[in-house]
């Protein structure tokens, strides 16, 4: 599990930080919202890759609906 939370929205990019199993250690990642690159802006030391695809995954779903949310848990299965 994850827990996301928004660092930044404009009408290019979306960022935010992901804290992997509720941790103080955060990564921050970030979509650009017209060409849907992905930027992975600070790893999070000792993470496996895949919190920072969930978030990816996470946001991209925000970004089909053009809501983004303050907080959110992720849960990784």
């Amino acid at each position: 599990m994850e827990d996301l939370l928004l660092e930044s929205l404009t009408e290019d990019k979306v960022t935010y930080r992901y804290y992997p199993e509720g941790g103080e250690k955060f990564g921050i990642v970030s979509l650009m919202r017209k060409t849907g690159k992905r930027i992975h802006d600070k790893p999070c030391s000792g993470e496996r890759s895949v919190y920072a695809g969930q978030a990816w995954h996470r946001i991209d779903e925000y970004q089909k609906k053009g809501k983004f949310p303050e907080k959110a848990l992720v849960m990784c299965y």
